[in-house]
């Protein structure tokens, strides 16, 4: 009969590998060379007889479908160890690690309170972060990357399953002394009127744009950044206006400057703030806690002002 040996250390390797997505970053993490990295997912593989990855040196690894199955068990059998090292007399404590995407305008608002919360709550549990645009974190979901993300659900290329956590509605962020911002609520109409300030982020870009285009409006662009947080301080200092969804609880910009947020007037449809596991996987008991643990928190937010 033959004998298949793996070790945990291999799993290891494997799991860095797929959520890293490649074995130059799993090397860095594991503080090991990029060839014994590879090795070991090549003795990996030889030692199931099957690909666990596909090769494409211009693009770096693509987990297979195979290599999904085993990245799940991977996974499972790793956090089983971690509880059974865990001493006697240390009581039961959830174990384990997990790797959790954000995009990236979700990160200044939630992701800091959230890594507090588990450090509290999960004292056992070792998180990674992975930030992207809307497109690249449905990516991380799909091949496995992260476990969970907290994202919109919008630009999916594939349905995760999903936890509605908030609804989020539009708004114009506007400079304190703006006309605009003593009304009550601001049309887009009027918006259309100023210098804009856009996120330009793939997939948020035009959802951004796409109120304007819904009411045959074609806002005038003064300048374009990846940052809500540069968009933020930009408006607060009067260069421009801007409309967006994602709404930090405060006000106060990184600079100490203040901005003005108003409700818009036309009806327009809100966008849903969701916590995303891919349907490729079950979820771990860590992953699990940690679900918890984030749905929690949006139980307990604060109403935005």
């Amino acid at each position: 009969m033959f004998l298949v040996v793996i070790t945990l250390h291999q799993l290891k390797v494997f799991v860095a590998v797929a959520e890293s997505g490649g074995t130059a970053a799993a090397a860095r993490q594991l503080h090991l060379s990029q060839p014994s990295v590879s090795l070991i997912v090549r003795n990996l593989e030889a030692e199931l007889g099957a690909e666990l990855f596909i090769r494409n040196p211009p693009r770096g690894l693509a987990i297979t479908p195979f290599g999904r199955g085993k990245l799940e068990e991977a996974r499972a059998l790793l956090s089983r160890a971690e509880m059974f090292a865990e001493p006697q007399d240390a009581g039961p404590q959830l174990r384990g690690q997990i790797t959790i995407g954000y995009f990236s305008s979700l990160g200044p608002p939630y992701v800091p309170a959230l890594l507090r919360r588990l450090r509290e709550t999960l004292p056992g549990v070792e998180v990674q972060l992975r930030e992207g645009d809307l497109g690249s974190i449905s990516r991380m979901l799909d091949t496995g990357q992260v476990e969970l993300a907290l994202t919109y659900d919008l630009g999916m290329t594939e349905r995760p399953r999903v936890q509605l956590l908030k609804e989020c509605r539009f708004y114009a962020a506007l400079p304190p002394t703006h006309p605009l911002a003593r009304q009550q609520a601001v049309s887009l109409e009027d918006l259309a009127g100023e210098a804009l300030i856009q996120i330009d982020l793939p997939h948020s870009r035009e959802f951004l744009m796409s109120p304007f285009w819904q009411y045959q409006l074609e806002p005038r662009i003064a300048y374009r950044t990846t940052s809500l947080e540069m968009v933020r301080g930009m408006v607060a200092q009067g260069l421009g206006v801007a409309l967006l969804i994602t709404r930090p609880l405060s006000d106060q910009t990184q600079d100490g400057a203040r901005l003005v947020c108003r409700p818009i007037a036309n009806p327009l449809p809100s966008q849903r703030l969701v916590l995303a596991h891919s349907h490729h996987f079950s979820p771990t008991p860590v992953a699990e806690a940690v679900m918890a643990e984030v749905k929690q928190m949006f139980t307990e937010e604060p109403a935005t002002p």
